[in-house]
């Protein structure tokens, strides 16, 4: 069985808005290398590296759908290690998609949106602004700032890092954004946020939540954002009735 791959992009592309958010420009969002125009499996990933492209050759996928796309390095002369990223795509019939903010900020696929159910916020909103755009999420979690670090461990399978200053108060309203948010912690402080989830750990960001009074939970970059992939795996096969297989590959960061 197999499904058109421009079918999947469309699909993809309208449920993502990916014409109308900004993003950055080596972000490249939507298709990024065609295949020879039919998908018989998807893969999932977080990274475009050529570990997760040589896992989803492997694993018989013709589409890998990311977070981060392959692009990310910018303008390259197309030789050595990029040429055989390239390469290694067009050999194997693999065609690549990617959605970065597009698929941060949505509502129910993307990865904020996944943390907050995970977490089991309730009256969750549009909260943390990225560039001028509302990209993280805020909502009230049912417990002590304590018990909300542990289920952050738990739902990202990560070790949670940060600053926490009295861990048994009510955690009450909190903000979060995955992936490399942690600057916005000022935007958060100044918004009156006592707590701040967030994914890369930040020197600085570490130093100014001491400063503040702020309390900051790190779970890691690629841990905050497996939640969105895996959930467009879940919308293609619904969709579709595509096998899909989520290529694990953490960065530790």
């Amino acid at each position: 069985m197999s499904t058109p791959l421009s079918d999947i992009v469309t699909l993809l592309d309208s449920t993502l808005r990916i014409a109308e958010i900004r993003d950055a420009s080596v972000a490249m969002n939507g298709l990024q290398v065609e295949n020879n125009g039919s998908v018989s499996k998807v893969a999932l990933a977080v990274d475009g590296s050529q570990k997760s492209i040589d896992d989803a050759i492997a694993a018989g996928a013709d589409l890998l759908v990311l977070h981060h796309g392959i692009f990310w390095c910018g303008l390259q002369p197309v030789k050595g290690w990029w040429k055989q990223k390239l390469q290694s795509c067009l050999n194997n019939n693999l065609a690549i998609y990617s959605a970065h903010l597009p698929l941060d900020m949505h509502p129910t696929l993307g990865n904020n949106a996944g943390i907050a159910k995970a977490l089991g916020l309730q009256e969750v909103q549009p909260e943390v602004d990225y560039h001028g755009t509302l990209i993280g999420l805020s909502g009230i979690f049912p417990g002590t700032v304590d018990e909300l670090r542990t289920r952050y461990a738990e739902i990202t399978g990560a070790p949670v890092t940060g600053i926490v200053h009295n861990g048994t108060l009510p955690a009450g309203r909190i903000a979060l954004c995955s992936g490399g948010g942690g600057e916005e912690i000022y935007q958060m402080h100044a918004k009156g946020y006592g707590t701040y989830l967030t994914g890369e750990e930040n020197h600085w960001v570490s130093n100014a939540a001491q400063d503040m009074g702020v309390n900051i939970l790190f779970a890691g970059h690629y841990a905050t954002e497996t939640f969105g992939v895996k959930a467009l795996g879940e919308l293609l096969a619904s969709q579709f009735g595509l096998p899909t297989v989520f290529i694990d590959n953490p960065t530790g960061m």
